[in-house]
């Protein structure tokens, strides 16, 4: 069986569940696109200018990272039974490779900004309000730690 033809059946008896997936993905790239406005000209991963907490970034202290890697999960669990286990477990295993190399990514931005006390504040307070709370419970990993003096 195609990829196409898999993907154009994946959820085929329940409509509604597989137009509710696309409504997700699209809503994740739209995420990752406002996250990338939020930054407008301060956008750089060499150089601090500024501790953003508007748009996305009111909600999650990567909203950019957490949406772009959802979406490509969203997007590649339609293929992920074809075309044999040992295809799907390789796929997911790359997946989840990409995945931990954008975790460390975000912990080192995270180590950097953390020298600011605004950013300091800003995670800290994130841990308690942030859209991701309840899941830093459930792993620790995800719960920002400032350094300490």
């Amino acid at each position: 069986m195609s990829r196409a033809t898999t993907a154009g059946q994946w959820l085929g008896d329940w409509p509604h569940v597989r137009d509710l997936w696309g409504v997700v993905i699209i809503l994740c790239v739209f995420t990752y696109a406002l996250s990338t406005v939020a930054f407008g000209l301060r956008f750089s991963n060499l150089t601090h200018r500024g501790i953003i907490t508007t748009g996305p970034y009111r909600f999650s202290k990567h909203p950019a990272y957490l949406a772009k890697n959802l979406s490509w999960w969203l997007i590649a669990v339609p293929f992920v039974p074809s075309p044999s286990i040992a295809a799907a477990a390789q796929h997911c295993a790359l997946l989840l490779l990409l995945n931990g190399v954008y975790l460390l990514r975000a912990r080192t931005e995270e180590r950097h900004l953390s020298r600011d006390p605004q950013y300091v504040a800003y995670a800290l307070w994130m841990n308690e309000h942030g859209a991701l709370k309840g899941l830093a419970r459930w792993l620790p990993v995800l719960k920002y730690r400032a350094p300490p003096d």
